[in-house]
């Protein structure tokens, strides 16, 4: 017996979306068509008392399996559309342009105006539209008033929006679609054509101001932290507040959730007095509206709101309220209307949030009492997704949560109804500013103190989506109700028969969501414009180069979720072919923040690195690679330096502009990887001549030197080490023009197969008995 029907038509319904994803955006069509046919033939063998026991002279047993049937291909269709009309926009949409529509809503990031535009051209779609360098901090909040609901004509260009290069990775095409837009423009120049006098977009204005004017009464710390706390925008929070709250699992608090709208609720029905009649209902759904425009409407706000409705409606119209219906009610109409927010970790963390309080609060609470009960079930319902998705879980974090939530609990309110009698009165009282300010300070450096350094924020590494999936199937499978029925009447074969009814489609799932990588033993990963390898052998990880980037921090950004993701905890060392930024920063910026054992630099830069002029390194041991070094990792595995043949006789600083540059050879079971990082020709030919007559040269894959620049790769260096495969690991449409189509055409000639990192993302090399097979995170055919 399931009472709460529509909790399974919306599983079904995701489950439908989840097999969409993979037919169109994973491409995993095989996998995708084995797990559809696997879920129908699963409505198929259920029995339709267990869907619906209820009503039955309405819906009979096959009606509900048709339901079902026809929920699930429903979320797969919508997803596929949904996909594909991306999909047109982004390929139809291209190049130089000029671009015409209204602002939806706009922001600022680094003194760039970005706005969400409402496209007059292409099915009228969601454009993110960037203008640089466009306004100050003394003129942004006007600025962006000003464009909210106006109508603009733009000169700029379209950008692609950017998937993950890597596993692990943040992938911001994805995120952008969750949000509902379609592509990005980089705007030039602009006019305003339409001032946009639309009654809501003036509302939207008020809101805005009215925020902004509210923050002006703090000094810039706390103005930041409020910002995030009350609005959900921690962009100007600082990155170590962010991440201390982030390792406590306490980054909820800065991020508008549930648990804000519930202080609101609970402060308007104080106000109130409890009454349950309509104008103090529509009061409170009204200021809920309203502080809801003013987080931007995020999927915690949008599903908060919707619960807290149906929650009003239930007390006037005397029906039982249900949180897991309301939570279920609220996720279908998200994901009707946007598919793409299935696959956003702020929707799934907030409806497992609630999902873990509507199947596990009372078998907890019996044990720990109502209020611990509450937080442990929150806790576990989002644990296996925050540990999956950010590769850390706290063992203390239901402990470090109570003290933060219980100073938030005042923090929260007491910011909304200053903000309120503001937007009313035009007045804040300045001692009201001083305790805000004195309790938000409260909250961080209660929170800095619950961190202790991050040294319980454990790193969770090689945790596989499929056994995520699987791990939340079991846990709200045997805390539902329906499990609980049956084990009262003494039916475990019954429950163990559905258990296993479940096995092919998660098998199946699980097929969809494995990841190639964790078999290959070499991979390339993309760093952007820089070259990073990534070598795994006998329980050990060596790097060779590591990116790096003047606008980003490739080691935080990219590296560890990459290495976590792939189950690496540590590596054991990271070697470097030279000091240029795009081969050694992502390694030092990875090495503050993740446990490197051992630095491998080349000799020529040991003289500049001890007088410490070269960039530093927060490693366990600092080695200097000799010529002639030979590196054993395991067996018939190991990685020996072939070029430089003796140590400069100068000493070398790590902005040199002369390329000193380490060759390695990698040996990993027969096969033979040449490392060349920005190798130039005059070096490639001295090496040929060197090593005339010997196979030293000879390898199977060649990293082409200098992101396959002209000045590399030169004929007889290509016939003396003669490849089948080449890897060019080079950024996405780069400044310098990389790959050059000389050398293109070189490789091409001597029918090398070349794979990108600019095209195909991460590379990897799976070697099994002397073969290679290559896996590509994005299968595009050079």
């Amino acid at each position: 017996m399931l009472r709460r029907r529509l909790a399974v038509y919306t599983l079904f319904f995701a489950a439908g979306i989840t097999a969409g994803f993979f037919m169109t955006d994973g491409h995993r069509p095989p996998e995708a068509a084995g797990f559809s046919a696997s879920v129908l033939i699963c409505v198929m063998l259920i029995d339709g008392s267990s869907i619906d026991s209820s009503r039955q002279d309405i819906i009979d047993r096959k009606s509900a399996k048709l339901i079902l049937a026809v929920i699930f291909i429903c979320g797969l269709f919508l997803f596929s559309f949904r996909s594909a009309y991306y999909d047109g926009i982004e390929s139809s949409l291209s190049g130089s342009a000029t671009i015409k529509g209204r602002v939806i809503s706009a922001e600022t990031k680094d003194n760039d105006l970005i706005m969400i535009i409402r496209s007059e051209g292409e099915r009228h779609s969601k454009v993110r539209l960037t203008v640089k360098d466009f306004v100050t901090e003394d003129t942004y909040t006007e600025e962006i008033c000003r464009h909210i609901g106006s109508v603009i004509e733009a000169a700029g260009e379209y950008k692609e929006m950017m998937p993950a290069d890597d596993p692990g990775c943040f992938d911001y095409r994805r995120y952008m679609r969750s949000r509902g837009v379609a592509v990005s423009f980089k705007a030039y120049s602009f006019e305003t054509t339409d001032p946009g006098p639309q009654i809501r977009f003036r509302y939207k204005r008020f809101l805005y101001r009215s925020r902004e004017s509210f923050l002006s009464m703090f000094d810039a710390g706390t103005a930041a932290f409020i910002r995030g706390v009350i609005f959900g925008d921690r962009s100007e929070i600082d990155d170590d507040t962010v991440r201390e709250f982030n390792e406590n699992s306490t980054g909820h608090i800065l991020a508008v959730s549930g648990l804000h709208i519930g202080f609101l609720y609970g402060l308007l029905r104080a106000m109130t007095g409890r009454k349950r009649n309509r104008w103090a209902s529509a009061l409170i759904i009204a200021a809920v509206i309203m502080y809801g425009g003013m987080t931007m409407w995020s999927p915690a706000t949008s599903r908060a709101c919707i619960v807290m409705g149906i929650s009003l409606l239930s007390l006037h119209f005397r029906r039982p309220f249900d949180l897991l219906t309301s939570v279920s009610l609220a996720a279908l109409l998200i994901l009707a209307k946007e598919p793409y927010q299935l696959f956003n970790s702020g929707f799934q963390m907030s409806f497992l949030a609630m999902c873990g309080i509507a199947f596990l609060k009372k078998p907890i609470s019996s044990v720990t009492g109502e209020a611990l009960g509450v937080m442990l079930s929150v806790q576990a319902g989002t644990l296996p997704v925050t540990a999956y998705t950010f590769c850390r879980f706290n063992p203390l974090a239901v402990f470090i949560n109570v003290p933060v939530i219980l100073l938030a609990s005042v923090l929260v309110p007491l910011c909304i109804v200053m903000l309120i009698l503001q937007m009313l009165s035009g007045t804040f009282p300045h001692t009201a500013a001083s305790f805000i300010s004195l309790t938000s300070y409260a909250v961080m450096r209660l929170n800095h103190m619950l961190n202790f350094s991050g040294d319980f924020s454990l790193k969770a590494a090689g945790l596989s989506g499929a056994a995520v999936t699987a791990a939340y199937i079991i846990m709200l499978g045997l805390a539902s109700e329906w499990t609980r029925v049956r084990f009262l009447r003494s039916e475990k074969a019954r429950v163990l028969k559905k258990g296993l009814l479940l096995l092919l489609p998660v098998l199946l799932l699980g097929s969809c969501m494995f990841d190639p990588f964790a078999d290959d033993e070499i991979i390339f990963v993309a760093v952007g414009q820089g070259d990073c390898v990534h070598i795994k052998a006998a329980g050990h990880d060596i790097l060779i180069d590591g990116g790096g980037s003047d606008i980003y921090n490739t080691g935080e950004n990219i590296l560890m979720p990459y290495l976590l993701h792939e189950g690496a905890r540590k590596a054991d060392m990271a070697l470097l072919t030279h000091l240029h930024m795009d081969h050694c920063k992502g390694i030092a910026e990875l090495s503050g923040i993740y446990p490197v054992g051992a630095v491998g630099i080349p000799a020529d830069y040991k003289e500049s690195m001890e007088a410490g002029s070269g960039i530093s390194f927060d490693a366990k041991e600092t080695v200097y690679i000799m010529p002639d070094t030979r590196i054993d990792i395991a067996g018939d595995i190991y990685i020996e330096t072939i070029w430089p043949v003796t140590v400069s006789d100068e000493p070398v600083a790590a902005d040199d502009a002369n390329e000193h540059n380490t060759v390695y050879m990698v040996h990993y079971k027969g096969i033979k990887v040449m490392v060349t990082g920005d190798l130039l020709e005059e070096d490639e030919l001295d090496m040929v001549e060197y090593y005339e007559g010997t196979d030293t040269l000879k390898c199977d894959v060649l990293k082409v030197a200098h992101h396959g620049s002209k000045s590399s790769s030169s004929e007889a260096f290509l016939e003396a080490a003669s490849p089948s495969i080449a890897v060019i690991q080079v950024g996405r449409d780069n400044f310098y023009g990389h790959p050059h189509q000389q050398t293109l055409e070189r490789l091409e000639k001597r029918g090398i197969k070349v794979f990108r990192t600019d095209m195909n993302g991460a590379i990897g090399l799976d070697i099994r008995r002397g073969q290679i097979k290559a896996d590509l995170f994005h299968d595009i055919e050079i």
